[in-house]
């Protein structure tokens, strides 16, 4: 379950309903480096070093968006792929994680691995704190980023990846601090200066990173 402790950002943008409208704004506006500037982190700021925290190098930082920042035109096929231990109940959401991986320029294994542990694939999940959807938004980041409906799983998914995006940028691509900061909030990282000591946000971190290192993309 995602915590209740993010916050709102400068800057935000809104998505519209999805659609040809939705996808002439989203060229517009570049959303990719859309974002607050990277925090300069403390050199003392770094995960623990348990066996549980550690990545490959090539997945524990994000890299940086590179312009263009363009919508895949939905007129070209997509390869649609999903993660092997996702199983049916991912499929329909195939094409908008791959278009949103696309264009926000994240790993897909990363919103697959942030979806199958905020909400299993159940796109009307509601948790006991009001994060709603397929990427577990809270209202108050869902009206920051522009969502207009959570429960809409093409919003949801954008809106999470967007804001998976932004976190990226602000940690400098560091995957354990955006993770960190998406289940958290950014003020739960700063307050910590690092990760946050709870329970529920370590074994998120953990849980996530598990299925994104084990991830195996198989076409549909």
């Amino acid at each position: 379950m995602a915590a209740v402790r993010r916050r709102r950002w400068a800057g935000s943008v809104t998505f519209p309903l999805p659609g040809a409208a939705f996808l002439t704004a989203s060229l517009a506006l570049g959303c990719a480096h859309e974002a607050l500037p990277p925090l300069a982190l403390p050199a003392s700021v770094v995960p623990p070093p348990a066996p549980a925290w550690q990545l490959p190098p090539h997945l524990a930082r994000i890299p940086a968006p590179v312009p263009p920042y363009s919508w895949p035109d939905p007129r070209q096929p997509v390869q649609i792929v999903v993660p092997q231990w996702a199983g049916v109940a991912a499929a329909p959401f195939a094409a908008t994680v791959q278009r949103a991986a696309s264009y926000y320029q994240l790993p897909a294994e990363l919103i697959w691995a942030v979806m199958k542990v905020e909400s299993d694939f159940r796109h009307k999940a509601v948790s006991r704190a009001g994060a709603r959807g397929l990427m577990q938004l809270m209202p108050s980041t869902a009206r920051a980023i522009g969502v207009r409906n959570a429960l809409d799983p093409e919003q949801n998914i954008l809106g999470g990846a967007y804001y998976l995006r932004h976190l990226a940028n602000r940690y400098r691509g560091d995957v354990i601090f955006t993770l960190a900061a998406y289940n958290a909030g950014p003020g739960s990282v700063r307050r910590h200066g690092g990760i946050p000591p709870f329970p529920e946000t370590q074994n998120y971190i953990r849980k996530v990173l598990s299925y994104y290192v084990h991830s195996v993309l198989l076409p549909l």
